[in-house]
């Protein structure tokens, strides 16, 4: 997702087409038209009465989240009208499979009107509320199931299904980031990307699954949303990134994931946990840092870009600047802690699997975080009061 439309559409404020600081009808809008079914249509919520609250885009698709009459729908316009039809096949796929989906519920249709709007599905609005970031076990017990029910599917290995960027074992490029390892650690990086070379990278994984993309509903079943990062790929790295997300750091937490997704998991992915836990856990931590630092610089870009659009006569003004100057901000902050945490796991693992090669995976994750807090512990000493 990208660093700046991330999170769940209840943070956005509607966008109206108002003038700053008019109310929400003073942009020549009338009354929305009564809708001719249960759900409008995609010209309806393409038309200038639907609030849009988020927009992002992506080489082969752009996405809304728009609200109509009351009703939150999410819309994808995509490039190509292929693409459009593997993204239906795949909602259906997750669907038959028993994990709870958000449902098609408009597209466009026609020759007039593709050519018109374009290749353009509405999804209805999942109920339930974003994964809290201390969730409560049987909220990741449920979690786990559903990774594992999403990880029977599978095609063809290391293939994103809807962008152009395919998986790719990180570890060459953590190499190259990383100068304080020892030849011990590198020899010991080579080692494990050889042994993931070996493995079917075949399973279908969701690609963003952190807490906004997890939909708790009241019965603590777990539904996902966004799935432009849908790709066949190692589901033990998933797994493991999983593990060492915000919402999912305490033994508690990660056992309780753990524990449902090996139960419901087929059996052999369940052995290639057991032998290669260590790898998935080091691939998912050095993918995540990589991640968060292209995060800050794609940031940094958007930052000069913006700078620039002042000197046009139709730029932001100094409010908005102001705004987006300190929404990135938090961003980076966060990009960058989470960065430091998956370089410390990355870098402290492999000098406990040299020492302890036989070491749970459950223990492991937890030797890694009691060096970070000390780490943290002796920052926060050194700093000035």
């Amino acid at each position: 997702m990208l660093a700046l439309a991330t999170g769940n559409a209840h943070r956005f404020a509607p966008y109206t087409g108002a003038a700053p600081g008019a109310p929400a009808d003073s942009h020549n809008r009338t009354h929305p038209p009564r809708m001719k079914s249960a759900h409008p249509s995609i010209s309806e919520l393409l038309s200038g009465h639907a609030d849009v609250v988020h927009r992002k885009w992506r080489f082969h698709l752009q996405k809304r989240i728009v609200k109509l009459s009351g009703q939150t729908y999410v819309l994808y316009r995509f490039r190509f009208g292929r693409t459009m039809a593997r993204f239906e096949e795949a909602l259906g796929r997750l669907e038959r499979a028993g994990i709870s989906v958000q449902s098609i519920c408009a597209r466009t249709s026609g020759l007039g009107e593709r050519l018109r709007y374009g290749n353009w599905l509405a999804l209805s609005y999942l109920p339930g509320r974003p994964l809290e970031r201390r969730p409560d076990e049987q909220s990741l017990a449920s979690l786990g199931r559903t990774m594992a029910r999403l990880n029977t599917l599978g095609g063809e290995p290391r293939r994103a299904l809807f962008q152009r960027k395919h998986p790719t074992l990180p570890h060459e490029d953590y190499l190259k980031a990383e100068p304080r390892l020892t030849e011990a650690q590198r020899d010991w990086i080579r080692a494990s990307r050889a042994r993931l070379e070996k493995l079917p990278a075949t399973q279908l994984t969701h690609g963003d699954l952190y807490g906004d993309n997890i939909i708790v509903e009241a019965d603590h079943s777990v539904g996902l949303i966004d799935y432009e990062l849908l790709a066949n790929d190692l589901s033990g790295i998933e797994l493991a990134a999983t593990l060492l997300r915000p919402f999912c750091r305490t033994e508690r937490t990660r056992r309780a994931l753990l524990r449902a997704y090996l139960a419901a998991c087929p059996a052999e992915l369940r052995q290639a946990w057991k032998e290669n836990s260590h790898d998935f856990i080091f691939a998912a931590a050095a993918r995540l840092a990589l991640a968060r630092q292209d995060r800050v610089g794609y940031i940094a870009r958007r930052e000069r870009l913006f700078a620039l659009r002042r000197f046009l006569p139709f730029g932001p003004d100094q409010a908005a600047r102001d705004q987006a100057r300190e929404r990135n901000r938090k961003i980076v902050q966060s990009a960058l802690r989470n960065e430091a945490y998956y370089l410390n796991v990355a870098r402290v693992m492999t000098r406990i699997c040299l020492k302890r090669p036989g070491l749970g995976s459950i223990a492991l994750l937890k030797r890694c975080d009691l060096h970070h807090r000390k780490i943290r512990g002796r920052a926060a000493a050194r700093r000035p009061n």
